[in-house]
């Protein structure tokens, strides 16, 4: 690896953990919230918005932007804190997230500048994205549509109505990324529901399939670049990932889908995320 690339991958997982820091600030203010798909996602999003998407701040409805729809909502402190990191809106907007009157909810919110989609009903994002993306095929429209997608929402039955459609159409600019870190509210997803073997359940749907190390971020890198790698099909990036990454108290653990953010806690994070960022 050059040089450049070198710095490139360090200065993304820097906003990887400013995202994460960020992430805990937006929920401190809430006192409680999504917590470990926050965590588990900010690497990718780190990828999207400081390296990949096209995007303009400045201009959010700009009719040719990327579009990137969040349909696991309840990871919306980590799309938020992007964000804000990104400039679509002050980070101390954080600082009001989930309050009386603030634009900034547990969910998305298609009136926030940079958010596309108002979610959290999980199921239907993928269904939003094909539509998106079937739209900027028929207008011969040259943006990109990234959804990305809760493992556990992959239980809900109309994502794959929605994967038959995205092959059927021959989507070819629709990505679905999905943060598979294994665990969902009530336990680990394994438990609830088997998904694997999930490679060839998206493959089998029309999909080309990449499956990487979603805290990687050279690979999550390099799948980004290669975009489009399946000829006419719609893409599927599956991201292994852990849920609560960085946070000794919240990885791998159900309890930490959702809980309460005291200050204790916000502390603790952010020591331990500081921390980590030194001796990488």
């Amino acid at each position: 690896m050059d040089l450049r690339a070198e710095r490139k991958l360090e200065q993304l997982c820097s906003h990887a953990r400013d995202i994460r820091c960020a992430s805990m600030r937006a929920l401190r203010a809430a006192g409680s919230g999504h917590v470990g798909g926050a965590m588990s996602a900010a690497d990718l999003l780190a990828a999207l918005y400081f390296d990949w998407l096209r995007i303009d701040p400045s201009q959010p409805d700009w009719t040719d932007r990327d579009r990137f729809v969040l349909s696991k909502g309840h990871g919306n402190a980590a799309l938020s804190a992007v964000l804000a990191l990104a400039g679509f809106f002050p980070l101390e907007d954080l600082d009001r997230f989930y309050g009386m009157a603030s634009p900034l909810g547990m969910h998305p919110d298609i009136k926030v500048p940079g958010m596309e989609m108002s979610t959290g009903g999980l199921g239907h994002g993928l269904s939003i994205g094909v539509g998106m993306a079937l739209g900027a095929a028929r207008q011969a429209r040259a943006f990109r549509t990234v959804v990305m997608l809760g493992d556990g929402e992959l239980q809900e039955g109309s994502n794959w109505e929605a994967a038959m459609s995205a092959a059927h159409f021959k989507l070819n600019q629709l990505l679905a990324i999905v943060d598979f870190n294994k665990v969902q509210q009530s336990g680990d997803v394994a438990t609830m529901m088997q998904l694997e073997p999930l490679d060839a359940k998206w493959s089998s749907f029309g999909w080309a399939v990449k499956r990487i190390d979603g805290h990687d971020m050279g690979a999550i890198v390099d799948a980004l670049d290669a975009f489009p790698w399946g000829g006419d099909k719609p893409c599927v990036l599956i991201a292994d990932t852990v849920k609560g990454k960085g946070l000794s108290f919240a990885e791998h653990r159900y309890e930490w889908h959702s809980n309460n953010v005291t200050e204790a806690i916000y502390q603790q994070a952010i020591n331990e995320l500081e921390r980590s960022h030194v001796s990488a």
